[in-house]
């Protein structure tokens, strides 16, 4: 059953997507990210890959050790995905999650530190830091650079954090004697070395592999599943187990809890990592995807809004700009896109038109990663009328290709009107 309070972000409303399949540093599984709350730029972390020499070290490690001592990488990129820095953290953790804060503009991470390797030799943090991103250097723990460390308990395990911009706080999760919680401690405090426990509640049951959370408004989220892979997971099937939950800080109950099946047609699909942040002033509740089953993994980042319904609609992404194929020139209106939600599902709308000389099935633009699907999404528009025919298939796809189809030698399209096409996204 779901519980509503003021401020919760819907689990069960319509998906959004700010990043698609985009490569980081290393070529490992997505962790988890975070946003500067100023530039907006994207911050993710993952484990550090194999084959990979940093300064001090007489040669290439190899995964499984870099794994064991917990050592990280952290992907800067645009809001666009363009990877524009990285740091390498050795000795830290997992990095399950994290927070960032900017302060005059310099870019903070809270993170794990103090890896201690489990019984799988994965290191994963005892202790919490926070120290400056400085992109294109090595940090170790130990180091002066970051804050001294702080540990929630004697004997603490797999201790992560992340920053509820709401209530400026610290929320910091543990393992201690095998039990699991959450607390939270004044942002403000914790920056000057001062840990007071504002309150600790046992960790709720997130159904299924924990992967990440947040908190917002009173309400702390998760993320929990497993990858879609056959041969070492056979027993998670398409869709997949996501699952979203939200939890009521004042009482630690489940307020809701929900099967989450975006980006059905992601390869490997391995949830990761989940923030809340602000978009035009709206809370925006993101969550993360690692993607492809074979090479280098991808980071997919979705979202939920937070916006209220107008009409029966809610704008997940306003208009965006269609960046024009070559040969390809618009029609009147330049063509762009947008995401809208109608009665919980996601359509993708397009406008205005283009025009050339379309003798074969062609690319016509390319999409945003914010309008690009995991399914191909398709509907029909008007074109110009040859022998009788005067409509033609419009297709975009998971590649961001936006391509027109039934054009031939004998029968080019020479226009197409965009504006009636509706099609569901997913």
């Amino acid at each position: 059953m779901s519980v509503t309070i003021e401020g919760r972000i819907d689990l069960a409303g319509p998906v959004g997507k700010l990043l698609h399949r985009r490569p980081l540093k290393n070529g490992t599984v997505m962790q988890a990210f975070g946003f500067d709350p100023v530039s907006g730029d994207i911050f993710v972390t993952q484990l550090m890959g194999g084959g990979i020499q940093l300064p001090g070290e007489p040669a290439p490690l190899d995964y499984a050790v870099r794994n064991e001592h917990g050592d990280l990488c952290v992907t800067r990129l645009n809001r666009s995905g363009a990877i524009t820095g990285h740091m390498y953290l050795r000795g830290f953790g997992h990095g399950v999650n994290f927070g960032m804060e900017n302060r005059a503009g310099v870019v903070r991470l809270w993170t794990e530190t103090a890896s201690k390797p489990n019984g799988k030799k994965q290191g994963f943090g005892t202790a919490v830091t926070h120290f400056e991103f400085r992109s294109g250097t090595v940090l170790d723990h130990g180091s002066s650079l970051h804050a001294a460390p702080y540990s929630p308990a004697p004997g603490a395990e797999f201790v992560t954090c992340t920053i509820d911009r709401s209530a400026d706080e610290l929320v910091v999760r543990f393992t201690v004697d095998d039990k699991n919680y959450f607390e939270r401690y004044d942002l403000a405090k914790a920056s000057a070395g001062v840990w007071e426990p504002i309150q600790r509640i046992p960790h709720p049951d997130q159904n299924g592999w924990f992967q990440g959370y947040t908190s917002h408004d009173g309400v702390l989220y998760m993320l929990s599943g497993m990858p879609i892979d056959p041969v070492h997971y056979p027993e998670n099937p398409p869709p997949g187990n996501t699952y979203l939950t939200a939890v009521d800080w004042a009482t630690g109950a489940i307020l809701d809890q929900r099967l989450c099946v975006a980006a059905p047609g992601l390869s490997f699909r391995e949830p990761e990592g989940m923030t809340v942040a602000l978009r035009d002033g709206v809370p925006h509740l993101y969550f993360g995807f690692a993607g492809e089953l074979e090479g280098p993994r991808t980071c997919t980042i979705m979202f939920l809004s937070g916006a209220p319904e107008i009409d029966g609609v809610k704008v997940l992404t306003d208009w965006q700009p269609l960046t024009l194929a070559a040969g390809v020139t618009a029609d009147q209106n330049a063509p762009k896109g947008r995401l809208i939600g109608i009665a919980g599902t996601t359509t993708l709308q397009l406008s205005g038109g283009v025009k050339g000389s379309f003798a074969t099935d062609t690319v016509i633009a390319t999409l945003p990663d914010s309008l690009t699907p995991t399914m191909t999404a398709r509907a029909t528009v008007p074109r110009n009328n040859t022998s009788g025919v005067c409509v033609a298939r419009v297709e975009a796809s998971t590649d961001r290709q936006l391509r027109v189809y039934g054009g031939s030698g004998d029968n080019v399209i020479t226009w197409a009107q965009l504006d009636s096409f509706s099609a569901v996204w997913r």
